[in-house]
């Protein structure tokens, strides 16, 4: 009847918002346990950005998007992935010097009185 709302199209309505935010949802939670998974792989960034896209591609109509938008979500996750390893491998390299090589470059000691923490010290109060 005139005036009245439809209860039928608000069930729908609650439906189609609840469904959308269950696949939200379950998105959300295969990223993060994909995250927690590929801790140590090249592409932990680039593989859940990939997955997006086509999450997106999938739900909406993203026909009137440009191809270079997904296309760049890429290649910055590339480039995360791309530094992020290469960074810490660099920085691995780095630690595995350690106290030996700065001491020995900055002048300051031979580098043979550094400790072992499995070694007590003395100098300590």
């Amino acid at each position: 009847p005139p005036g009245e709302g439809d209860f039928l199209a608000l069930v729908v309505a609650g439906l189609l918002i609840g469904a959308l935010y269950g696949v939200v949802y379950l998105y959300a939670a295969f990223d993060r346990w994909a995250e927690h998974h590929s801790k140590e792989t090249p592409l932990a960034k680039t593989i859940p950005t990939l997955l997006l896209i086509a999450l997106l591609y999938e739900i909406f109509p993203l026909d009137h998007f440009h191809v270079l938008l997904p296309l760049a979500a890429i290649l910055v996750a590339l480039a995360a992935d791309w530094s992020r390893f290469h960074l810490s491998i660099k920085a691995a390299a780095e630690d595995d010097a350690g106290p030996v090589a700065e001491a020995t470059a900055t002048g300051t000691g031979t580098g043979t009185g550094t400790t072992t923490p499995t070694e007590k010290r003395d100098d300590h109060v």
